[in-house]
């Protein structure tokens, strides 16, 4: 079960990192992130900083439904505001590193 909540996080994570990126420019931000072990360390640094998301299944009303819809935005807003700063972070802490990668290509 740990298994299953941890790629059903992952995919999420995954996905609104994909997401963000899509709006930044493709150099320096997507170059960087396409690199796996870049990329590792923004998953790493995002899932250090948020617990795994429960699947929990409760039927609810239809109050608790609008309710959770907002609940639900306020958790992608944050989410994608923890992986723009994590991108941000990810970069500034590689930064030697992707300016030789990047002259050398």
């Amino acid at each position: 079960m740990l298994q299953g909540l941890l790629n059903l996080t992952l995919a999420g994570v995954n996905q609104t990192i994909e997401d963000v990126l899509d709006e930044y420019p493709v150099h320096p931000y997507q170059s960087a992130f396409a690199m796996p072990e870049l990329r590792q360390k923004l998953i790493a640094h995002i899932f250090s900083q948020v617990p795994p998301r429960h699947v929990e299944g409760v039927q609810a009303s239809s109050s608790a439904i609008q309710g959770n819809h907002y609940t639900r935005l306020q958790a992608r807003l944050r989410m994608e505001m923890l992986v723009r700063g994590s991108i941000l972070h990810i970069l500034r802490e590689n930064a030697v590193w992707l300016s030789r990668h990047f002259s050398n290509v």
